[in-house]
């Protein structure tokens, strides 16, 4: 495709060809809400922010609940019959993170992919013209453009959910994913971005965000150098405040730890953010995700395959969403790895008036029980 056909925010880029005037309140902007944020000297504002982004709207939808019809886009991108930006095949690296044209490419001989996302919450690309375009028509807007690279992996092999995926193809979707986190943040520190904030998840199913069927992850790289959010402020914080002491190379409390493998710990979260949280860490004292040696991704791969089966067969709602908790780059002081396992559930006024939840099973129940079910599937 070339330059000048690129639809307005495709692919996260604004030119000279695809913007006017009229589109200035449809430039994604990165806003604080003024009542829920305070700021830090060294690294910026912390608290709830928003990503506003209406070429969100525009991403094509998996699943027709109303025709009961589902349908994969991945599936022409990796054939080659639609567009795309390839940042890394398998952990190959194919087209930089700022490349500016999608070309149609098959990729049907590797594994896992990672491209750019067509639809993304930040604008990747921006030609220096439109800048001071929107700049002179609002300057307020224009010193609030949401920066950044969203990423999309997923696997060639067609699947649904992490209980289903062979642990080869999840270890390279993982894989693909942290070669390219990698690429990007090298690219980005290249051309002078420096405290970088990322944000690497699935969302499984529906109701947990994923807007395509097929199994595939996603990660928010924040170029905006200007904060991070509560919760991970609240993480940050926590590390920090323990200076040379982890919390996570610490003994965890026993009667809540699920599974280990060789290079991973599972247990069941102490204050949980749903019904069966889990949460996961690697046993090595590992800050970035992207640091995870092979045995490591494998050992991750395992995890989480293992205890995404022991909640299906216990009945939690499929819809899930993975997250990980890695350290921004640029951040000078202790953190360790962490992830966790949200099963969908509705929530109610007191979980949206604090950081709290209402929940009806006790941490060492719900040990109990997804220990008993991995135990169950070890001896099949």
């Amino acid at each position: 495709m070339k330059y000048e056909e690129i639809p307005f925010m495709h692919w996260g880029i604004i030119n000279k060809y695809n913007f006017s005037d009229d589109k200035i309140d449809r430039v994604p902007v990165k806003v604080f809400d003024p009542l829920l944020t305070h700021r830090y000297s060294i690294y910026g504002t912390t608290g709830h922010f928003s990503y506003i982004s209406p070429v969100r709207g525009y991403r094509p939808k998996g699943v027709d609940f109303e025709k009961r019809k589902r349908s994969d886009v991945f599936r022409k991108i990796i054939e080659g019959q639609d567009w795309a930006i390839y940042i890394t095949l398998d952990d190959n690296l194919k087209s930089s993170p700022f490349e500016k044209t999608p070309y149609m490419f098959c990729s049907e001989k590797y594994r896992a992919a990672t491209i750019i996302n067509r639809f993304p919450s930040y604008v990747r690309i921006i030609d220096d013209e439109v800048l001071e375009r929107i700049k002179r028509i609002d300057d307020k807007i224009a010193g609030s453009i949401s920066r950044g690279i969203n990423l999309v992996t997923f696997p060639i092999k067609y699947c649904e959910s992490v209980s289903e995926i062979d642990s080869d193809y999840l270890f390279w979707i993982i894989k693909s994913m942290n070669a390219a986190i990698s690429y990007s943040i090298k690219e980005a520190n290249r051309i002078g971005y420096g405290r970088i904030v990322v944000y690497p998840f699935f969302n499984i199913g529906p109701l947990a965000g994923g807007s395509q069927p097929r199994l595939h992850s996603q990660v928010y790289i924040d170029l905006n150098s200007d904060g991070h959010g509560l919760l991970m402020d609240i993480a940050l914080t926590v590390f920090r405040s323990g200076g040379e002491q982890c919390p996570l190379c610490e003994d965890l409390e026993e009667g809540v730890i699920i599974y280990q493998n060789d290079t991973w710990t599972l247990w069941a979260a102490r204050a949980p953010k749903r019904n069966f949280q889990l949460r996961f860490a690697p046993k090595r004292h590992v800050e970035y995700i992207t640091d995870l040696s092979l045995k490591e991704i494998r050992g991750l791969a395992d995890i989480l395959i293992r205890s995404n089966k022991a909640l299906d067969a216990l009945g939690v709602n499929e819809n899930r969403n993975i997250i990980f908790y890695t350290k921004p780059m640029g951040y000078g002081f202790n953190f360790h790895l962490f992830g966790e396992i949200l099963p969908w559930e509705n929530i109610g006024g007191v979980e949206l008036l604090d950081t709290c939840r209402v929940v009806r099973i006790s941490p060492r129940s719900v040990a109990g029980m997804v220990r008993e079910q991995i135990g169950k599937e070890t001896k099949l």
